[in-house]
C-alpha cells in the first residue's frame, strides 16, 4: 500500500469516515461540509436533475465527477443561470466556479460543490423553460 493511501486512510479514520467510503470521500474537495460528505454521489439523471442510482435528488457532485449528471448540471448552469461554461460532462474548475457563483448569488454556503442546497437555489433547463426545483420532482 502506498504512503498516500495509508495517509488517506489515517485521515479518514480521524474524521470518522469508514475506509469503505474512502473512494467517495476523495471525489470531493476538502471544502465539502460535513452535511455533504454524508450524502451519496450523483450517478445518474432523473429527467434533467442529477440523482443517485436509486432516483434520489439528494446527492452531491464535485471536482472529479463526470458523466450525465454533470452534463445535466452544466446545461442548466449555462442555459438558466447564465454561466459561460462548456457542457462536456466533466466537473472541473469551470463547473466549480459556476456553482460557486450560483451559491454566492443565492446566499448559501460557497464551496463550489453541488448538493441539495445548490439544487434548490438554481433553475433547471426543461425543454425551452427554466424552472425551479420542487420537492417531489420526478
Amino acid at each position: 500500500m502506498s504512503r498516500a493511501t495509508t495517509g488517506t486512510k489515517r485521515v479518514l479514520s480521524v474524521i470518522g469516515l469508514a475506509t469503505a467510503s474512502a473512494t467517495a470521500a476523495l471525489a470531493f474537495p476538502l471544502a465539502a461540509t460535513a452535511e455533504t460528505a454524508a450524502i451519496p454521489n450523483c450517478t445518474t439523471v432523473d429527467g434533467v436533475i442529477p440523482a443517485t442510482s436509486g432516483g434520489s435528488h439528494h446527492c452531491v457532485m464535485g471536482p472529479g465527477n463526470g458523466g450525465s449528471p454533470v452534463t445535466a448540471l452544466q446545461r442548466s448552469l449555462r442555459n438558466c443561470e447564465g454561466q459561460s461554461i462548456a457542457v462536456d460532462g466533466i466537473y472541473g474548475p469551470a463547473t466549480s466556479a459556476a456553482v460557486l457563483d450560483v451559491q454566492r448569488r443565492a446566499g448559501i454556503a460557497q464551496d463550489g460543490v453541488y448538493g441539495p442546497r445548490t439544487r434548490n437555489a438554481m433553475h433547471w433547463h426543461i425543454g425551452a423553460d427554466c424552472v425551479s426545483y420542487q420537492y417531489g420532482w420526478g
